[in-house]
């Protein structure tokens, strides 16, 4: 289905639980995080019908956030179920990699292939400073699980002035010898927390100046790698690929093609967006006439760009919408 911008909209982004292990600075910090009664969560069958309904109109791709998604009994069967409908082409998970060496027998028989696993250190104390809890070591393990048994494996690094921005090139380096992609992403403020402020904000071109120490940045146009906004480019001589998402410094809103449904049912048309449509009561009533035409509402509702700025949070954490 297109938007009311010509943006054609294939990919549904689903929170399926607002818990996490982790407590990222920037995410889901100490005190902010108020927790969801099982009764607002949608159920697993809940999704699979919202993402039935998705097909009808184009929807082709579907990623699994959190929160953190291996927490909630039975994600790898969802994500089976999910990779088995006849009109989707693309199921992928994004986590913070602590569960993934335990599950990795389960996902790989659920038929996963992709995997996006969140990491902002490769220090052990810093990640205990920026995550708040959880062990470095144990993230470590899930990322050569995954590559071990095939996955295809980008990492995703918040970059942070002052906190991880003097680990750039390590990234590069690390990704180079595990032969995966890693990702840098722009600060982005949808909590407000000691982070959300331009101190801490570091741009995405400051990130390519200091890779460049490593060699020349030749651009990658590849859809293989993706179906979101991140730029991708090789770095030269040096046999890696990395990846950038400058949400703030360059918006990509103009070749957006996605939704986001949070774990309590609320359709999100943008990360930006303060409010939603909500489609868990037509569910729970059995109208999904009405949750396609809410889906409706939602695409064409999607702003020509999103209008996050520094200093203005947003009423919802990014692990209730999915990041």
């Amino acid at each position: 289905m297109l938007d009311c911008y010509n943006r054609a909209i294939d990919y549904l982004r689903i929170s399926i639980t607002d818990r996490c292990n982790l407590r990222c600075i920037y995410c889901m910090p100490e005190g902010v995080v108020v927790r969801k009664a099982a009764s607002e969560i949608l159920s697993f069958e809940e999704i699979l019908r919202v993402v039935k309904i998705c097909t009808t109109i184009g929807v082709s791709k579907i990623k699994v956030s959190g929160g953190e998604p291996l927490i909630r009994k039975g994600c790898c069967k969802l994500l089976e179920s999910l990779i088995r409908l006849p009109k989707i082409q693309e199921v992928s998970l994004t986590t913070n990699g602590l569960l993934v060496k335990q599950y990795i027998k389960e996902l790989k028989e659920a038929g996963l292939k992709r995997m996006n696993i969140s990491i902002d250190t490769l220090d052990a104390q810093k990640f205990r400073y920026i995550a708040g809890c959880g062990e470095l070591p144990d993230v470590l393990r899930g990322i050569d699980a995954a590559i071990e048994n095939g996955f295809f494996v980008k990492l995703n690094v918040v970059m942070m002035k002052g906190v991880n921005d003097n680990e750039i090139t390590e990234f590069a380096q690390f990704a180079r010898k595990k032969k995966l992609i890693v990702r840098f992403i722009e600060l982005m403020p949808v909590v407000d927390s000691r982070l959300l402020n331009r101190d801490f904000y570091l741009s995405c071109e400051v990130v390519k100046k200091r890779l460049k120490s490593l060699g020349s940045l030749k651009p990658i146009h590849a859809k293989s790698f993706g179906n979101g906004p991140a730029q991708y480019f090789e770095i030269e001589n040096h046999s890696c690929v990395v990846g950038f998402i400058s949400s703030i410094s360059c918006k990509f809103c103009s070749s957006c093609n996605r939704i986001r449904l949070t774990s309590t049912g609320m359709l999100m048309p943008c990360l930006a967006s303060s409010d939603g449509f909500n489609l868990k009561d037509p569910l729970r009533q059995n109208k999904e006439e009405d949750v396609l035409a809410l889906l409706n509402k939602a695409i064409l509702a999607k702003p020509p760009e999103h209008d996050f700025v520094l200093s203005f949070p947003r009423q919802y954490l990014m692990s209730q919408i999915g990041g």
